[in-house]
């Protein structure tokens, strides 16, 4: 089943009322109605079901489905802030906001034990969402919180979260770059340096105007950490994997004796 949402009409009236925080979050009871039933008898997701209904979405979850939703409370949408909303909402920008929405929404119906063997899962959005076990609770795309799992409805599950999901942007077809040229140093200089040879990469060539040397990357750096793992050949291709386009790889340098910080986008370079 696709949801498909009419861009004119997404959060078109709609009331974007946000409560106040609450020190414990309200996770919805499990109830015999559908999804849209559930979080209405909850009463801490308002914001969530104006947008659905502004957007024309409160019938598809309201069908047989069967669905997952990623439903973050009041509280999580009041973090964006009024004004971040407001500029959600211009015209300009419907196409990211309908995109926002159907991140939350994967097809089918993924308990918290599905969820955690498959690690990953798609959403209606296109891109997915990975799931882990951090400190001993439920998270989406390591960092957000999931204060209640396995909400049962009659056409699905809600998972409460404590964070509005953001969609990375989306990739342009080519090669994840970040723009160096790099070796394992040799073992004269790693030993005159003191450093593992096979933990960290002597940058050779910079490759003009790529993200690398925009970031102050230069010839001639270690790098001895990426991402606070070992800067090794796999590593890079790893990291950038990781990040995917337009993220940010955080890399440690040790250039003249002096260790420095430099942070770089990851770009694309068309086949």
């Amino acid at each position: 089943m696709q949801i498909l949402l009419p861009l004119g009409a997404l959060f078109a009236g709609a009331a974007m009322t946000f409560a106040a925080p609450a020190s414990t979050p309200a996770a919805p009871a499990p109830t015999k109605g559908d999804i849209v039933d559930v979080a209405a008898n909850a009463g801490s997701f308002s914001t969530l079901l104006a947008a659905a209904e502004a957007a024309g979405l409160v019938d598809a979850l309201k069908s047989e489905g069967p669905l997952t939703v990623l439903a973050p409370t009041d509280d999580a949408f009041a973090k964006l802030g009024s004004d971040t909303i407001a500029d959600l909402l211009r015209p300009e920008n419907k196409e990211t906001l309908a995109r926002i929405l159907t991140y939350h929404v994967i097809s089918g119906a993924v308990d918290s034990s599905a969820a955690l063997q498959a690690r990953s899962a798609p959403t209606l959005a296109g891109p997915e969402v990975s799931f882990a076990l951090t400190n001993g609770r439920l998270t989406v795309n390591g960092s957000v919180n999931v204060v209640a799992n396995d909400v049962k409805a009659s056409n699905g599950v809600i998972h409460v979260i404590d964070t509005v999901l953001i969609p990375p942007a989306p990739q342009p077809e080519g090669r994840l770059v970040v723009g160096f040229f790099s070796d394992p140093p040799g073992e004269e200089l790693a030993n005159y340096l003191g450093v593992d040879r096979h933990k960290c990469l002597l940058v050779s060539r910079i490759t003009r105007g790529s993200e690398a040397e925009a970031a102050g990357l230069r010839a001639f750096d270690l790098i001895f950490s990426i991402d606070g793992q070992p800067a090794t050949s796999s590593e890079v291709k790893n990291a950038k994997e990781r990040v995917g386009f337009g993220g940010t790889l955080g890399f440690e340098v040790l250039r003249r004796g002096e260790s420095i910080h430099i942070d770089t986008k990851v770009g694309v370079e068309r086949h």
